[in-house]
């Protein structure tokens, strides 16, 4: 695995105040990535974990305070792909758990748009990709059954 790309793909999932009820937030690529909708992705640093890899995304990519984070939980899901840049990538996926959502930040230089989304709202057209797809129905499942 040494000669693949290590990337991480993060579900994050706040709650939120007024419903009290779990959103997740997802992303859309800028143009020159695709303009697609996905949850927070990204390539590891060197002698990064799969987990440290994940949190250092979701702070660079939305601006997540990290004192809101209730739990980080390893979904167990992995990928083997070729990404848009021809590499052969193996990707690991996580829950980040928040007591609130925040003011999402987005670089432009990655991402055009953000949304909240209800668990509840979660079919397979929200997303591109299949596997992050995935990652939201086994998020969604965890959530609803998770005791914080």
């Amino acid at each position: 695995m040494s000669s693949k790309t290590k990337k991480a793909q993060v579900v994050l999932a706040a709650l939120d105040q007024p419903s009290h009820k779990f959103q997740f937030l997802l992303m859309r690529t800028n143009e020159r990535r695709g303009g697609f909708w996905q949850n927070v992705t990204g390539k590891l640093e060197d002698n990064e974990t799969y987990e440290e890899g994940g949190l250092r995304e979701a702070i660079e990519e939305t601006g997540l305070n990290i004192e809101t984070i209730m739990d980080m939980l390893n979904l167990g899901l992995k990928y083997e792909f070729t990404d848009q840049r021809e590499r052969k990538c193996h990707e690991e996926c996580f829950l980040i758990i928040l007591d609130q959502k925040w003011e999402v930040k987005i670089d432009s230089h990655e991402h055009q748009d953000f949304k909240w989304v209800g668990i509840d709202e979660i079919h397979r057209d929200i997303v591109k990709h299949e596997s992050n797809f995935e990652t939201l129905v086994k998020s969604q499942h965890l959530l609803k059954h998770w005791g914080g």
